[in-house]
């Protein structure tokens, strides 16, 4: 069973986008082409540089995973100009194992609520950005995108947190 699997509950292929010495976005899915598709998509969202490797940084990224959704620690954003940034800065205050609504975070960071949902689409570092944590305002799964609401319900299950289905 690979690593992504213990956590996520799938395999999944995924991309890095690499620069300044670090992983600044990232890409996954079930289809290795769609993955890419995906993180070209981000890549052109946020307007990001870099180096695009396929693989390369799993080791990196299960490490992270463990740390926030297993472990509860809050991920620092890299120091990098995403487009809506605060919707990320703000997703990162929500505590391990406690959730949101999407209209809550589009209060909160003043993003137009159909402009923050653009900027979860293109969530560059999914999970490690805990966009799992958002609900709607009657306390259901909305989408999660490109995984699926399987692998939501189980990062939600993972931390202990209360949702409706």
């Amino acid at each position: 069973m690979s690593k992504f699997k213990e956590i996520l509950g799938i395999d999944v292929h995924v991309w890095y986008l690499f620069n300044r010495g670090s992983v600044i976005a990232y890409s996954w899915h079930k289809d290795k082409d769609k993955s890419l598709n995906h993180l070209k998509k981000i890549i052109e969202y946020h307007k990001l540089e870099g180096e695009i490797h396929y693989g390369k940084y799993n080791g990196w990224l299960v490490k992270r995973l463990k740390d926030v959704v297993i472990d509860g620690r809050e991920f620092k954003l890299p120091n990098i100009n995403y487009r809506n940034r605060v919707v990320y800065a703000v997703i990162t205050k929500i505590s391990h194992g406690k959730t949101s609504t999407y209209s809550e975070i589009a209060r909160k960071s003043g993003v137009k609520y159909t402009e923050m949902l653009v900027a979860l689409m293109r969530n560059p570092l999914q999970v490690l950005i805990p966009c799992h944590r958002l609900l709607t305002k009657k306390g259901s799964l909305m989408g999660f995108y490109p995984l699926g609401k399987e692998v939501k319900m189980r990062l939600l299950e993972l931390e202990g947190a209360k949702y409706g289905k």
